[in-house]
């Protein structure tokens, strides 16, 4: 069953401080650049939203629990010349689908910078998040992930496909298991919709966490979006 913490300061140091100070120096240094390059060139900004079903479940010596229910992600990407910024929050409420797991909320985010290193490829690299959230007592996860994502045109400029796949080899949980690692492969579909800029995608997505003691959480989750490309005046 999915580790859960103790009613006390222990569940939520050690660990997450210099992630959190982390983060924000990587916001910022995001920031200050994209501030910087929107007064010398164009910038491009994605916007999207998508709803999906998520399913995670652990495993560990003679346990497992399975839990599923629906996430609501929103997301926004800048892109000027070969750099990217992304940004995604997700939100949803998952309940047991075997034993007697407890019903609880899961939160993700992720802040990440990316670059382009062809143009059918996009190297990524910052922090992920995972929070449980049952009865009170919230689980977070942290993820120091790097990322490669391909894409292949199909119809030019109408459709085109996708895949990704993620390591992160470092992270924290607020739970006694050390983490191991984290693994991810993503695959998916995008096509433009009528108008000046919307696409529709629809993706699926499975990522592995292993700790010590042998135990894993997978996640997966099958979602379908709309995303808008933005861009600024010059």
């Amino acid at each position: 069953m999915i580790p859960r913490c103790a009613r006390d300061d222990r569940c939520y140091a050690g660990g997450l401080a210099q992630p959190t100070a982390s983060l924000v120096v990587v916001l910022l240094l995001a920031s200050l650049g994209v501030t910087a390059a929107a007064a010398q060139q164009r910038v491009q900004v994605t916007v999207g939203f998508e709803g999906g079903f998520t399913r995670a479940r652990s495993r560990a010596t003679g346990t497992s629990e399975m839990v599923s229910g629906a996430v609501f992600t929103g997301a926004a990407t800048l892109a000027r010349s070969r750099w990217r910024l992304r940004l995604d929050y997700g939100q949803g409420n998952l309940t047991a689908d075997t034993g007697a797991a407890a019903a609880r909320t899961l939160a993700e985010g992720r802040a990440q910078l990316g670059f382009v290193a062809a143009a059918w490829l996009t190297l990524w690299a910052g922090p992920r998040a995972r929070s449980y959230t049952s009865s009170g007592i919230r689980q977070r996860w942290w993820f120091w992930e790097v990322a490669v994502e391909a894409r292949g045109m199909l119809f030019a400029d109408r459709s085109y496909a996708f895949g990704a796949l993620a390591l992160a080899p470092a992270g924290t949980v607020d739970a006694l298991h050390a983490f191991s690692r984290e693994t991810g492969v993503a695959a998916g579909l995008a096509l433009r919709l009528p108008g000046p800029g919307p696409w529709a995608r629809l993706a699926y997505r499975v990522d592995q966490t292993r700790l010590a003691g042998g135990r894993r959480e997978t996640v997966e989750a099958i979602s379908l979006g709309v995303a808008m490309e933005l861009r600024s005046p010059r």
